[in-house]
């Protein structure tokens, strides 16, 4: 992983560019404020899912089920699918 000093505009620049190919700490005063990754199409939608409320929502759900006991096993779950 690489870090990248805010000084100037063009250390904005190159932290960008070294971000397509990845990860940059950018760094401000010495302090991290910002991390750069190699991002593409597929990544942004996973992005927009992973903040959606709803997908949020049931991951908290299944966690409490889980916590709960409330879960099947491998072959309770096939068996349930009728694919047993």
């Amino acid at each position: 992983m690489k870090s990248i000093e805010l000084t100037t505009p063009a250390a904005s620049e190159q932290a960008i560019r070294d971000g397509q190919a990845e990860e940059v700490v950018v760094l401000q005063g010495g302090r991290p404020v910002a991390l750069v990754v190699p991002f593409d199409e597929d990544d942004l939608e996973w992005y927009a899912r992973e903040r959606d409320p709803a997908f949020v929502q049931s991951i908290a759900r299944a966690r409490e089920q889980a916590g709960a006991g409330q879960t099947l096993s491998h072959d309770e779950l096939k068996a349930k699918l009728g694919l047993t």
